[in-house]
Order: C-alpha cells, then sequence, then structure tokens
C-alpha cells in the first residue's frame, strides 16, 4: 500500500518519474525515441487526480556558453509534459566518459535525430547525477556528461551543434531516490527534450 501511495504522488509531483523508475521505460531504439518526441503534447504520461494543482520549484542549472559555464535559475513544473527521452547511457562513478557498452544506444540516438521528423528540432541534452558529491560538483559534472554526448552526436552524425543546448541538472531531478547502487545508477542519465 505505502508503495502505491509513493507512486502515484511521485506520478502526481513529477508525471514522468514514477514510468522511468523502471528499467522499461528507458527507450533504447531509433524508432522509440522518435515516436516519444514527436508525440501531441497533450498526450500526458504518468496519473494526474482530478482537480490536482500544479506544482512548480526552482532549481540551478549549469549551461555552457562558448568557453564560460553559466549558473542558471529554472522553474520545473509537475504539469510539463514535453517531450522527453531518459536514455540509460552509462558513465562511471564520478566520471563523463561514456562507456563502451553506451555507443549502441547513442548510434540509435543520432539515427533518430538525423530523422525527418527531429532533423531541424532544437534539442535539450539533459545530463543528471545522482545525489553522492556536493551540489556544485554534481552540476558540473552532470554539465560534462550532456557535453560529452553532445560531442559524440555532432562528431558522428550529420547533426547541427546549434541545434542542441547541453544542459547540467545535477542531482535536482532524480527519477528514483538515490537510497540504493541500482537507483543511483538510474538517476545517472542523459535525457533529451524538445526544446519549445
Amino acid at each position: 500500500m505505502h508503495k502505491l501511495l509513493l507512486t502515484i504522488f511521485l506520478a502526481a509531483i513529477f508525471p514522468v518519474a514514477a514510468l522511468y523508475a523502471q528499467e522499461a521505460g528507458f527507450q533504447s531504439t531509433a524508432d522509440e525515441i522518435v515516436k516519444e518526441l514527436t508525440r501531441p503534447v497533450s498526450c500526458t504520461r504518468g496519473f494526474i487526480p482530478k482537480g490536482w494543482k500544479e506544482k512548480k520549484r526552482s532549481i540551478v542549472i549549469y549551461e555552457k556558453k562558448e568557453t564560460e559555464t553559466i549558473k542558471n535559475i529554472v522553474v520545473v513544473s509537475s504539469t510539463d509534459n514535453r517531450p522527453r527521452v531518459n536514455l540509460k547511457i552509462e558513465f562511471n562513478f564520478n566520471s563523463y566518459i561514456i562507456q563502451p557498452e553506451s555507443y549502441p544506444l547513442l548510434r540509435e540516438l543520432g539515427n533518430a535525430l538525423e530523422s525527418e521528423n527531429l532533423s531541424r528540432r532544437n534539442i535539450a541534452i539533459n545530463g543528471h547525477t545522482d545525489s553522492d558529491g556536493t551540489e556544485r560538483y554534481n552540476l558540473g559534472l552532470s554539465l560534462s556528461r550532456a557535453l560529452a554526448v553532445k560531442q559524440y552526436l555532432t562528431a558522428n552524425f550529420n547533426i547541427m551543434p546549434d541545434n542542441f543546448r547541453a544542459l547540467g541538472y545535477g542531482e535536482a531531478m532524480p527519477l528514483i531516490s538515490n537510497t540504493t547502487a541500482a537507483n543511483k545508477q538510474i538517476n545517472r542519465r542523459v535525457e533529451i527534450q524538445l526544446e519549445k
């Protein structure tokens, strides 16, 4: 019963969180990525009770502009349903070097982003970490992870670098609690999101 209540609570606060907390929620093929990123915005994911009020909070993110790292404050909302996919791109603990077993997934992502439906769209590459380390360190690490994915994509696919923004969210947006090593591995991820 407590697990069900927690799932409903998480789904209400961040509708995608409960779904993505399961490994099956991570997309792994170009077709899945294109389908999810091109779905109508009105197709919400998760359960939002009738009469539910939107919840917002401000979080700090990092972004790289030329050679400077910029600190921004953004507002995230419990009702944000813009198309996004979470990808299980593997990084070692305390590292932004992409593990070799993640290259097939990155090739699927590159193929998806070269598709007719996405090739001219602006994309945010959002890096995320677990809760180990300080907030400031995790913001920098998550930005480095997002930049590593952007660099791989622009080096290996016919993708314009100007179509991408790499953002570091640090530990601020976990999919599930950081209470176990397995949960922390799930939270160390890269999210691909369509820009407005």
